[in-house]
């Protein structure tokens, strides 16, 4: 709930980015420090720093939220019918899986980029579908211990039908391990956007902190790398060490609710 609350929240953010923040425009103010009139300083064509991190920030973020919540939905799907499925067509998700994880999705996903520079909905499909397969086989084996508790067996033999079990029983009992998956998922989300935009394989339109990064790489090696170069940096650190604790007290959340091991 707290990360489609989120998703919400940074969608309607980035529908309303241009009424809410300054206008991200060009001036003659170029590469000026930060100061009383630019608290973050300006880049190469007069653009405030800080005016392009308030709009990159929800994009960035916004992005590798809804990706990994789609890679999340499609792994659980392929491991859900991975589980139901008779024998062939078990072995069929099961070897469409292991053919997704033997081709190097990161590569894949390079290539693709730099063919077709992807827009915002197109770098959202395209990491989904390259990484779904990573979250399959741990999914499946929770699905299975889920699956073979007695609670789920005396439902079926009710007549309980799936889904229902799967809402009222086996969800809930799943969720701390899907919450940690989306979460991992996230993390690699966050790293792979802002390493393609980095590497100025995205939209030049798509402003994120990879590509203010990336812009900022011209300028190492005179002052101006101190606020076009820190801003986005530190955005994307924190941005990962706050996903790194979420992770660890949700972890630590999980094994207080199993209790000590016997």
């Amino acid at each position: 709930m707290l990360g489609l609350f989120a998703v919400v929240v940074l969608t309607l953010l980035i529908a309303a980015s241009d009424a809410l923040l300054p206008a991200y425009v060009t001036s003659t103010d170029t590469l000026q420090p930060p100061s009383a009139r630019h608290w973050l300083g300006t880049n190469d064509i007069g653009q405030s720093v800080l005016t392009g991190l308030l709009r990159a920030t929800p994009v960035t973020v916004g992005l590798a939220l809804v990706t990994a919540a789609l890679a999340l939905l499609i792994g659980l799907t392929m491991a859900g019918l991975a589980v139901v499925f008779p024998k062939t067509g078990r072995a069929v998700v099961l070897h469409l899986t292991d053919m997704a994880e033997i081709v190097p999705s990161i590569l894949l996903l390079l290539l693709v980029a730099a063919w077709h520079q992807p827009g915002a909905v197109e770098i959202i499909l395209l990491m989904a579908v390259l990484t779904w397969h990573d979250d399959v086989r741990i999914l499946r084996s929770v699905l299975l211990r889920e699956i073979g508790r007695e609670n789920i067996r005396l439902a079926r033999h009710m007549g309980a039908n799936w889904p229902y079990l799967l809402l009222h029983h086996i969800l809930p009992a799943i969720l701390p391990t899907l919450t940690g998956v989306y979460l991992q998922n996230v993390v690699q989300a966050v790293m792979r956007v802002a390493g393609l935009a980095f590497l100025g394989l995205t939209a030049g339109d798509l402003l994120t902190w990879g590509s203010m990064l990336q812009d900022a790489t011209g300028y190492l090696h005179t002052p101006a790398w101190q606020w076009l170069l820190l801003p986005p940096a530190l955005c994307l650190t924190g941005f990962l060490l706050v996903l790194t604790t979420l992770d660890q007290r949700q972890q630590r959340h999980a094994r207080l609710r199993q209790g000590p091991n016997p």
